[in-house]
């Protein structure tokens, strides 16, 4: 074939020439690994699976998220671990924590990793190994579930002289165990006999003054926007707790959500929730930085959250119409009755001396 005598045409030859031998380094300066802790386990037990990629530098590799397909295995938790430097190339490693509550032969398929070369935006595809993990049943061990009849049992003839001692051992252990109780109570500050205290305030007012806080504390302005979100999603799941009764510090977001859908909550309510919770996660988990018109719509959400499920107690109207309505018959005769006295006692009055009935004149008028 003869080449083209044309410098564009040679100079592009020569630039597609580099670009196909820097995607080829670029390919094989990556690799990716995914083992687990545990290959066998029972039911219930957690395992953590971890998939870590090594890449050169200029590669930029997107890691998987929470949608993960890990086959009949539940996630339980998930981490994504910083970027780390070793020997030149860079280490991203992300963890699951992962179940089942099914017995037999299972395995995590493989999971697809996805990265770019600086020259190409065309993404190329690496994928981890299946494993296969051995799920058993919990079964009773059958070592020595037969045992022999013990034999009757001997009555002491100085029974009296053992009931005693033990008596006077446990008495002193409860002295013991009590004086240790005191001791702790006075030590931390506290009286020693138990004291009446306040009723908890509402779920609602605690949530609306630790956001109130939170719109103050500086994160966001000194950029901590990780401590931001993990801290407006805890007021959020306490309210929750003490709302809806559901241990929702302990509970992942979909157990959450699981939970309220049970509860008296509408569809609106737990659209709400959902988004608020999936938004706080992906901060939290998958290290996605939001833009400030983000961090101000998640505080408005968690405001209508609590405002919208809020339970305010109503205390009943005083009986105004009673004290304010026209008197009873008995109080308006009586009022009748006085008037009628009055008038009474002022035509049989006697004149005071000095005047005359009618003139309008006392003693001292001339």
């Amino acid at each position: 074939m003869r080449l083209r005598k044309d410098p564009i045409f040679a100079l592009t030859l020569i630039i597609g020439m580099f670009r196909a031998a820097a995607g080829v380094e670029a390919q094989e300066d990556i690799t990716v690994t995914s083992s687990v802790d545990k290959a066998k386990i029972t039911i219930g037990d957690l395992i953590t699976y971890t998939v870590t990629v090594t890449h050169h530098p200029k590669l930029r590799v997107e890691m998987p998220g929470l949608g993960a397909n890990l086959g009949g295995f539940e996630i339980r938790d998930y981490e994504v671990h910083d970027p780390r430097k070793e020997e030149g190339r860079i280490v991203s490693s992300v963890d699951y924590v992962i179940s089942t509550f099914l017995t037999g032969e299972f395995e995590i398929p493989p999971l697809s990793i996805q990265y770019f070369t600086p020259d190409d935006s065309t993404g190329r595809m690496l994928t981890t190994e299946k494993i296969e993990i051995v799920v058993e049943s919990v079964k009773p061990s059958e070592a020595g579930d037969i045992r022999d009849i013990k034999p009757p049992m001997e009555i002491p003839r100085k029974l009296w002289v053992l009931l005693r001692w033990f008596v006077l051992g446990g008495g002193i252990a409860v002295l013991a165990a009590a004086a240790v109780v005191l001791y702790r109570r006075k030590k931390a500050g506290k009286s020693l006999l138990p004291q009446r205290q306040e009723p908890p305030r509402p779920p609602h007012e605690v949530a609306f003054e630790r956001l109130e806080a939170l719109k103050h504390s500086g994160l966001l302005e000194r950029n901590e926007i990780k401590a931001f979100y993990i801290e407006v999603s805890e007021i959020i799941r306490q309210y929750v707790e003490g709302r809806y009764y559901i241990v929702a510090m302990e509970m992942t977001t979909e157990e959450v959500l699981g939970h309220l859908a049970d509860a008296d909550v509408s569809e609106e309510e737990y659209k709400l929730c959902e988004d608020f919770l999936d938004r706080c996660d992906l901060v939290k988990f998958a290290k996605v930085i939001p833009s400030s018109e983000e961090n101000d719509a998640i505080v408005q959400t968690a405001y209508e959250i609590v405002e919208r499920t809020k339970v305010v107690l109503e205390e009943p109207a005083e009986k105004d119409e009673e004290q304010d309505g026209p008197a009873p018959d008995g109080a308006a005769s009586s009022e009748e009755a006085r008037e009628k006295t009055t008038d009474a006692e002022v035509v049989g009055a006697e004149p005071v001396p000095g005047s005359l009935p009618g003139s309008g004149k006392g003693e001292g008028d001339v």
